[in-house]
């Protein structure tokens, strides 16, 4: 009964913040497309086709990570300007299945562009099992990026600082560090530091998937990114602001 009651929820929450918006205002699935893939086709031009698998690496990562952040984002302005999350808190959803509900509905969004890269790794000739394990990364990237924009909206002001902090927090995660390049060009010092960012390893495994060779190796970047994820879904659930004071 109560796992038939989390589904209606979770179904619930999927089709008024995924597929009525989708329907009303499709424009945002260019706007899901656009920044990753103008890094992308910059770097086709600018190698003349050499670079395309680094940026594809790189556009997925990126995809991935607006996904999740901007869950916090949806999230601030239902909390703060429609009131929807007071409904929420007073009904038996946890903010797990609450976040979980919306991060699925920025999912339809973004379905797209995700299928479209995964064609266009699998033309790279990534396997099947190499397409398995980077749809893997992808579900633990977004389940980090999506608690961690949950968190965010949460002690957010208003909708605007939430826009600013997940677009500036998405620009450190999938710009800086070495997702559109490989993280042997960094200097040795930096190594280090882009090692603990989940996104990094993110990458590093799909550029291995394409074939670029893992600059990390595998098991390490598995691990980051699962104690990442089970650090942010702790987060989430112990010390999350749910109700107001």
């Amino acid at each position: 009964m109560k796992a038939r009651e989390t589904l209606r929820s979770l179904w619930a929450i999927m089709y008024y913040l995924g597929f009525t918006p989708m329907l009303r205002n499709p424009l945002f699935m260019a706007f899901v497309f656009s920044t990753p893939f103008t890094l992308l086709f910059i770097l086709f031009v600018a190698s003349n086709g050499a670079a395309l698998p680094y940026g594809l690496a790189g556009a997925l990562t990126m995809i991935t990570t607006e996904l999740g952040l901007f869950v916090g984002t949806d999230l601030a302005s239902y909390k703060l300007q429609n009131r929807f999350q007071d409904m929420v808190v007073a009904s038996p959803v946890s903010p797990l299945i609450y976040m979980f509900g919306v991060a699925i509905s920025e999912l339809i969004f973004g379905a797209p562009a995700l299928l479209i890269l995964f064609g266009l790794i699998a033309e790279q000739g990534a396997t099947v099992a190499a397409l398995a394990a980077t749809f893997g990364v992808v579900v633990l990237l977004w389940v980090t990026t999506t608690s961690l924009g949950f968190f965010f909206s949460a002690y957010a002001p208003n909708t605007q600082n939430a826009f600013i902090i997940n677009g500036f927090v998405t620009t450190l995660l999938s710009v800086l560090p070495p997702v559109y390049y490989s993280i042997n060009v960094l200097p040795s010092y930096l190594v280090p530091i882009a090692e603990i960012i989940p996104t990094t390893e993110a990458s590093s495994l799909f550029q291995g998937a394409i074939g670029l060779g893992y600059s990390i190796p595998p098991v390490s970047g598995f691990a980051v990114l699962l104690a990442a994820t089970f650090i942010m879904l702790l987060l989430v659930s112990f010390r999350m602001k749910w109700r107001e004071n």
